[in-house]
Protein backbone atom coordinates (compact mmCIF):
# COMPACT_ATOMS: atom_id res chain seq x y z
CA UNK A 1 0.00 0.00 0.00
CA UNK A 2 1.51 3.54 -0.99
CA UNK A 3 1.55 5.82 2.13
CA UNK A 4 1.55 9.52 1.77
CA UNK A 5 5.01 9.91 3.38
CA UNK A 6 6.48 8.59 0.42
CA UNK A 7 5.44 11.03 -2.09
CA UNK A 8 6.72 13.99 -0.15
CA UNK A 9 10.33 14.73 -1.12
CA UNK A 10 13.85 14.11 0.54
CA UNK A 11 14.71 17.19 2.82
CA UNK A 12 17.86 18.81 1.62
CA UNK A 13 18.76 19.21 5.72
CA UNK A 14 18.06 17.25 8.65
CA UNK A 15 18.33 18.82 11.92
CA UNK A 16 19.72 16.69 14.86
CA UNK A 17 17.37 16.45 17.50
CA UNK A 18 18.63 17.73 20.40
CA UNK A 19 15.68 17.52 22.67
CA UNK A 20 12.33 15.11 22.89
CA UNK A 21 9.41 15.30 25.13
CA UNK A 22 8.01 11.68 25.85
CA UNK A 23 5.07 13.03 27.98
CA UNK A 24 1.20 12.80 27.21
CA UNK A 25 -0.67 15.71 25.72
CA UNK A 26 -2.11 17.88 28.97
CA UNK A 27 1.37 17.29 31.14
CA UNK A 28 2.62 21.31 30.63
CA UNK A 29 3.68 20.40 26.94
CA UNK A 30 2.32 23.34 25.72
CA UNK A 31 4.12 25.09 28.16
CA UNK A 32 6.87 23.66 27.42
CA UNK A 33 6.60 23.99 23.80
CA UNK A 34 6.72 27.76 23.69
CA UNK A 35 9.80 27.55 26.45
CA UNK A 36 12.13 25.76 23.71
CA UNK A 37 11.13 27.96 21.65
CA UNK A 38 12.18 30.98 24.04
CA UNK A 39 15.67 28.85 24.68
CA UNK A 40 16.18 28.79 21.29
CA UNK A 41 15.08 25.92 19.80
CA UNK A 42 12.78 24.97 16.92
CA UNK A 43 10.62 23.08 18.85
CA UNK A 44 7.70 20.80 16.47
CA UNK A 45 4.46 19.73 18.62
CA UNK A 46 0.66 19.13 17.90
CA UNK A 47 -0.15 22.59 17.22
CA UNK A 48 3.03 22.64 14.51
CA UNK A 49 0.81 19.69 13.25
CA UNK A 50 -2.62 21.14 12.63
CA UNK A 51 -0.93 25.08 11.76
CA UNK A 52 1.31 23.66 9.40
CA UNK A 53 -1.91 22.41 7.27
CA UNK A 54 -3.39 19.18 5.73
CA UNK A 55 0.53 17.60 4.76
CA UNK A 56 1.28 17.29 8.18
CA UNK A 57 -1.86 16.19 9.66
CA UNK A 58 -2.12 13.82 7.27
CA UNK A 59 1.62 12.61 8.11
CA UNK A 60 0.49 12.11 11.74
CA UNK A 61 -2.88 10.30 10.94
CA UNK A 62 -1.23 7.81 8.97
CA UNK A 63 2.13 7.53 11.03
CA UNK A 64 -0.98 6.73 13.60
CA UNK A 65 -2.90 4.48 11.46
CA UNK A 66 0.05 2.56 10.51
CA UNK A 67 1.51 1.34 14.27
CA UNK A 68 -1.47 1.53 15.82
CA UNK A 69 -4.41 0.39 12.76
CA UNK A 70 -3.19 -1.70 10.32
CA UNK A 71 -2.48 1.19 8.13
CA UNK A 72 1.13 -0.05 6.33
CA UNK A 73 4.48 -0.64 6.76
CA UNK A 74 5.33 1.75 10.09
CA UNK A 75 7.54 4.81 9.90
CA UNK A 76 10.97 4.28 10.83
CA UNK A 77 14.04 7.04 10.99
CA UNK A 78 14.15 7.92 7.45
CA UNK A 79 10.40 8.62 7.74
CA UNK A 80 10.69 10.56 11.05
CA UNK A 81 13.66 12.24 9.46
CA UNK A 82 11.50 13.28 6.52
CA UNK A 83 9.01 14.17 8.36
CA UNK A 84 10.61 16.69 11.23
CA UNK A 85 13.69 17.58 9.33
CA UNK A 86 13.41 21.52 10.15
CA UNK A 87 12.70 20.70 13.80
CA UNK A 88 15.69 20.10 16.53
CA UNK A 89 13.14 19.47 19.23
CA UNK A 90 9.63 17.31 19.18
CA UNK A 91 7.21 17.29 22.05
CA UNK A 92 3.58 15.66 21.97
CA UNK A 93 4.35 13.12 19.00
CA UNK A 94 6.76 10.90 20.55
CA UNK A 95 3.92 9.99 23.31
CA UNK A 96 2.15 7.70 20.44
CA UNK A 97 6.51 6.45 19.26
CA UNK A 98 7.87 6.10 22.56
CA UNK A 99 10.40 2.99 21.76
CA UNK A 100 11.46 4.48 18.29
CA UNK A 101 11.92 7.83 19.37
CA UNK A 102 14.69 6.59 22.00
CA UNK A 103 15.89 4.16 19.14
CA UNK A 104 16.06 6.67 16.46
CA UNK A 105 17.56 9.58 18.52
CA UNK A 106 19.71 8.30 21.25
CA UNK A 107 21.83 11.15 21.27
CA UNK A 108 19.11 13.71 22.19
CA UNK A 109 17.92 14.89 26.02
CA UNK A 110 14.49 13.37 26.84
CA UNK A 111 11.91 15.47 29.00
CA UNK A 112 9.45 13.47 30.62
CA UNK A 113 6.77 15.39 32.43
CA UNK A 114 4.32 13.85 34.86
CA UNK A 115 0.70 14.73 36.40
CA UNK A 116 -1.09 12.99 39.01
CA UNK A 117 -3.38 10.68 36.83
CA UNK A 118 -6.70 12.09 37.88
CA UNK A 119 -5.70 15.32 37.57
CA UNK A 120 -4.77 14.61 33.69
CA UNK A 121 -7.80 13.13 33.27
CA UNK A 122 -10.04 15.63 34.44
CA UNK A 123 -7.95 18.09 31.84
CA UNK A 124 -8.64 15.54 29.28
CA UNK A 125 -11.95 15.71 29.96
CA UNK A 126 -12.19 19.64 29.60
CA UNK A 127 -10.48 19.84 26.64
CA UNK A 128 -9.81 17.07 23.98
CA UNK A 129 -13.01 15.67 25.14
CA UNK A 130 -15.39 18.47 23.90
CA UNK A 131 -13.78 18.79 20.71
CA UNK A 132 -13.88 15.44 19.96
CA UNK A 133 -17.59 15.70 20.21
CA UNK A 134 -18.27 18.75 18.69
CA UNK A 135 -16.60 17.75 14.89
CA UNK A 136 -19.12 14.53 15.10
CA UNK A 137 -21.87 17.02 14.38
CA UNK A 138 -22.81 19.98 12.79
CA UNK A 139 -21.77 22.55 11.38
CA UNK A 140 -18.32 19.75 10.57
CA UNK A 141 -20.32 17.20 9.27
CA UNK A 142 -21.13 19.45 6.58
CA UNK A 143 -18.10 21.80 6.81
CA UNK A 144 -15.58 19.00 6.21
CA UNK A 145 -16.96 17.89 2.93
CA UNK A 146 -16.67 21.37 1.80
CA UNK A 147 -13.25 22.72 3.58
CA UNK A 148 -10.22 20.34 2.83
CA UNK A 149 -7.96 21.84 6.25
CA UNK A 150 -11.41 20.89 8.55
CA UNK A 151 -11.42 17.54 6.56
CA UNK A 152 -8.17 17.05 7.87
CA UNK A 153 -8.33 18.09 10.96
CA UNK A 154 -11.77 15.82 11.36
CA UNK A 155 -9.79 12.88 10.33
CA UNK A 156 -7.00 13.23 12.34
CA UNK A 157 -9.03 13.71 15.54
CA UNK A 158 -11.33 10.46 14.86
CA UNK A 159 -7.70 8.69 14.67
CA UNK A 160 -6.32 10.16 17.87
CA UNK A 161 -9.92 9.09 19.48
CA UNK A 162 -9.32 5.68 18.46
CA UNK A 163 -5.51 5.74 19.50
CA UNK A 164 -6.23 7.12 22.66
CA UNK A 165 -9.50 5.93 23.94
CA UNK A 166 -9.92 3.21 21.73
CA UNK A 167 -12.77 4.57 19.82
CA UNK A 168 -14.81 5.57 22.81
CA UNK A 169 -14.40 8.92 23.67
CA UNK A 170 -12.85 10.59 26.31
CA UNK A 171 -15.47 9.45 28.69
CA UNK A 172 -16.03 5.75 28.09
CA UNK A 173 -12.24 5.35 27.29
CA UNK A 174 -10.93 7.32 29.71
CA UNK A 175 -9.32 4.25 31.83
CA UNK A 176 -7.99 2.53 28.63
CA UNK A 177 -6.42 5.96 28.52
CA UNK A 178 -5.03 6.43 31.89
CA UNK A 179 -3.52 3.13 32.40
CA UNK A 180 -1.97 3.54 28.64
CA UNK A 181 -0.52 7.06 29.98
CA UNK A 182 1.07 5.12 33.23
CA UNK A 183 2.69 2.40 30.93
CA UNK A 184 4.24 4.36 28.65
CA UNK A 185 6.13 6.92 31.79
CA UNK A 186 7.06 3.45 33.02
CA UNK A 187 8.38 2.52 29.32
CA UNK A 188 10.42 5.89 29.12
CA UNK A 189 12.37 5.18 32.17
CA UNK A 190 12.78 1.67 31.68
CA UNK A 191 14.40 2.37 28.13
CA UNK A 192 16.32 6.39 28.19
CA UNK A 193 19.61 6.28 29.74
CA UNK A 194 18.96 7.96 33.40
CA UNK A 195 22.06 10.49 32.57
CA UNK A 196 19.52 11.59 29.54
CA UNK A 197 16.13 11.86 31.03
CA UNK A 198 14.47 14.28 33.14
CA UNK A 199 11.53 13.22 35.23
CA UNK A 200 10.06 16.18 36.33
CA UNK A 201 5.74 16.39 38.12
CA UNK A 202 4.55 19.26 37.32
CA UNK A 203 2.53 19.61 40.58
CA UNK A 204 6.09 20.23 41.76
CA UNK A 205 6.16 23.40 39.76
CA UNK A 206 7.64 22.34 36.87
CA UNK A 207 9.92 25.33 35.03
CA UNK A 208 12.84 26.95 34.00
CA UNK A 209 14.66 26.17 37.43
CA UNK A 210 14.30 21.64 36.06
CA UNK A 211 14.47 22.46 32.54
CA UNK A 212 17.59 24.85 31.52
CA UNK A 213 20.41 23.13 33.83
CA UNK A 214 19.31 19.68 32.20
CA UNK A 215 19.53 21.48 28.97
CA UNK A 216 22.61 23.18 29.70
CA UNK A 217 21.22 26.72 29.73
CA UNK A 218 21.33 29.90 32.23
CA UNK A 219 17.91 30.71 33.72
CA UNK A 220 16.31 32.83 31.29
CA UNK A 221 15.13 36.39 33.40
CA UNK A 222 11.66 36.10 31.84
CA UNK A 223 8.99 34.04 33.70
CA UNK A 224 8.42 30.42 32.63
CA UNK A 225 5.06 30.43 30.25
CA UNK A 226 2.04 29.64 31.53
CA UNK A 227 -1.01 28.76 29.51
CA UNK A 228 -3.36 26.45 27.50
CA UNK A 229 -6.08 26.00 30.31
CA UNK A 230 -9.68 24.88 29.28
CA UNK A 231 -10.20 28.36 27.72
CA UNK A 232 -7.12 28.59 26.45
CA UNK A 233 -6.96 25.51 24.37
CA UNK A 234 -10.71 26.24 23.02
CA UNK A 235 -9.29 29.65 21.80
CA UNK A 236 -6.90 27.97 19.82
CA UNK A 237 -8.90 25.76 18.33
CA UNK A 238 -11.20 29.03 17.35
CA UNK A 239 -7.90 29.89 15.44
CA UNK A 240 -7.57 27.21 13.79
CA UNK A 241 -10.91 26.07 12.98
CA UNK A 242 -12.65 29.63 12.74
CA UNK A 243 -11.80 30.29 9.05
CA UNK A 244 -13.21 26.88 7.69
CA UNK A 245 -16.57 27.51 9.17
CA UNK A 246 -16.51 31.08 8.17
CA UNK A 247 -16.26 29.74 4.82
CA UNK A 248 -18.88 27.31 5.33
CA UNK A 249 -21.27 29.71 6.65
CA UNK A 250 -20.59 32.16 3.61
CA UNK A 251 -20.89 29.77 1.14
CA UNK A 252 -24.41 28.49 3.17
CA UNK A 253 -25.71 31.91 2.53
CA UNK A 254 -24.80 32.69 -1.01
CA UNK A 255 -26.35 29.02 -1.57
CA UNK A 256 -29.42 29.91 0.22
CA UNK A 257 -29.88 33.85 -0.70
CA UNK A 258 -28.78 34.30 -3.95
CA UNK A 259 -31.14 32.11 -5.40
CA UNK A 260 -34.32 33.80 -3.06
CA UNK A 261 -32.77 37.67 -3.88
CA UNK A 262 -32.98 36.15 -7.96
CA UNK A 263 -36.36 35.03 -7.42
CA UNK A 264 -37.23 38.30 -5.69
CA UNK A 265 -35.99 40.69 -8.16
CA UNK A 266 -37.71 38.65 -10.71
CA UNK A 267 -40.85 38.86 -8.90
CA UNK A 268 -40.29 42.34 -8.71
CA UNK A 269 -39.25 43.25 -11.92
CA UNK A 270 -42.26 41.10 -13.50
CA UNK A 271 -44.54 43.75 -12.19
CA UNK A 272 -45.79 40.81 -10.40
Amino acid sequence: MARFIDTLPEPQVIREKKAIVLSRSRVGTFSLYQAMKMLGYKPYHMWETVTNGTTHMKILEEALRCKYLDGGKPYGKAEFDKWLADYDSVIEIPQFFVEEFIEFYPDAQFILTERRIESWSRSMRATIGPLLKTIRGFPFTVARRIDTFIDGFCSLHFVLDEVLFYGKGADKGMEDAKRDVLANNEKAKALVPKERLLVAKLEDGFGWEQICPFLGHEIPSTPYPRGNAPAEFEELGKQVLGPGIRKVVVLAVSVILVPILGIGAWYFFSGR
